[in-house]
């Protein structure tokens, strides 16, 4: 069978990338882990966003309090100033009311600030002071605004009232800031989260374009690919039918060879060989015996048609071959060659320790014999070297001779993995087979084929081995 090797193709050597079996693999296992990467940060990135906007709303709610607290406390300070100006209960009763809010907005303050130690600090500084102060103020509505005598300076407690006034108005403008400073923090954090959310979403667009654009890539690379092997299958049935129609044809002509063969010589001499028996047989008792003459020609018959049906045997098949091995059986071929072909021939073989298995010298010597008619038949050649080494495990048959080359488009079929021809698409397999490799080199200088075969018998040395030549007689 012809093996094809699509990727002896220039258009789909350009696209290895995308017609590696490995990638698409590769790029769903990437794909995988992408997405994966992409959502664990996602994941991570919204639960930051999610953490920075509960602290910014956090920090407003604490604001809000804040704001609410000193709101309640300038009220409070405003309905103390109205009743100790017009003396009105209701302003008396209004005040009352205010200051009742604010230990219960203290109390909310101060779970609200309940993450933050110097916020509670300052809140432990200021409940003492509202307490100083809402009692300085309510004493000081029940005994009206005294005056010290002859002078406008406001009394002792008053002075009092402003002083606790003045720290509990900066404690809670520390604590806004602190919360300011805060909630600056906070929206900057939940900004950049924002964007690393954005950022993410935009690289998992891009991921997923880059794997859609790929992945169509590759499979504009499959059906490229599919479509070439279906042409080559079609190119290679062709190939096929091409070589089963001259297989048969050459069987044909093989048969009619040997039939030539077996009727021309072989049939002649045992015709002869018949008629000198039959003279022999009609010689008359008592006439002085056989003829000597007439039973040594049916002898000499007899003695040529056996040679003719050795050498027609041993074309065919070479008993040599399974006796001696490759070296004697190439010997024997390339002397009848030789004999027949008018081609001087040099055969050179390494000396080997023991023999190669049998598989392998009846592929060198197909492949020899093969080649050498070819030879004959198109090269025109009137030299053939031969040499065949044996080392590191594999042996190498080479053959060279200087005709006139293989053409062109014979050679570009061959090297492109279809049949051509019966003789270089048969030598091709057998090496195959054997898991080899067949070369063919071929300019107008002459032909080299070149097959290697891997074995465990070679035990030889390239300096020890043995020539030999024949030339036409």
């Amino acid at each position: 069978m012809i093996h094809l090797d699509p990727t002896r193709n220039p258009e789909a050597e350009s696209k290895i990338l995308f017609s590696n079996p490995r990638i698409r693999p590769a790029s769903l296992i990437l794909g995988v882990l992408l997405v994966v990467g992409i959502g664990i940060l996602a994941f991570l990135t919204e639960s930051g966003v999610d953490d920075s906007r509960r602290w910014v709303v956090h920090s407003y709610d604490v604001r809000s309090e804040l704001e609410a607290l000193q709101m309640e406390i300038s009220e409070a300070r405003a309905s103390r100033s109205a009743f100790l100006l017009t003396s009105e209960q209701s302003q008396f009763f209004h005040f009352q009311q205010q200051i009742g809010q604010i230990p219960q907005m203290l109390k909310g303050l101060r779970v609200a600030i309940a993450d933050n130690p110097r916020q509670l600090g300052r809140l432990d500084r200021l409940e003492p002071l509202l307490e100083q102060q809402i009692t300085q103020m309510a004493g000081s509505m029940e005994t009206g605004l005294p005056r010290a005598s002859g002078s406008t300076e406001l009394t002792e407690s008053t002075r009092q009232i402003l002083e606790s006034q003045l720290q509990i108005d900066s404690v809670i403008r520390n604590m806004a800031d602190e919360e300011q400073i805060l909630l600056e923090s906070r929206l900057k954090n939940w900004t950049q989260y924002f964007r690393r959310n954005l950022i993410t979403l935009s690289l998992a667009f891009g991921a997923a374009i880059l794997l859609l654009v790929f992945n169509f890539r590759m499979l504009l690379s499959e059906v490229r690919k599919t479509r070439e092997l279906e042409r080559l299958e079609r190119d290679n049935a062709e190939s096929y039918r091409a070589l089963s129609a001259r297989i048969l044809e050459l069987q044909d002509n093989e048969r009619r060879r040997v039939a030539r063969d077996l009727h021309d010589s072989v049939g002649q001499f045992l015709a002869g060989l018949k008629i000198n028996l039959s003279q022999l047989k009609s010689a008359r008792p008592g006439s002085g015996g056989t003829n000597p003459q007439l039973l040594s020609e049916t002898i000499d018959l007899a003695d040529r048609a056996i040679g003719e049906v050795r050498t027609i045997s041993h074309l065919l098949h070479p008993p040599l071959l399974d006796e001696l091995g490759f070296d004697s059986a190439a010997r024997w071929y390339i002397e009848e060659f030789a004999k027949r072909g008018g081609v001087h021939v040099n055969l050179k073989v390494a000396d080997i320790a023991e023999r190669l298995p049998r598989g392998i010298e009846l592929a060198l010597f197909r492949i020899l014999q093969e080649t050498l008619t070819n030879v004959h038949r198109h090269s025109g050649a009137r030299c053939v070297d031969i040499e065949m080494t044996c080392h590191d495990e594999l042996v190498v048959l080479t053959i060279h001779d200087d005709g006139r080359g293989i053409p062109l488009e014979v050679l570009l079929r061959f090297r492109a993995g279809m049949a051509a021809g019966v003789g270089l698409a048969g030598m091709k397999e057998r090496v195959a087979e054997l898991g080899g490799k067949l070369e063919v080199e071929s300019n107008r200088q002459g032909t080299m084929i070149r097959a290697t075969l891997p074995t465990t018998a070679c035990d030889s040395n390239e300096d020890e081995s043995q020539s030999f030549s024949a030339a036409a007689r």
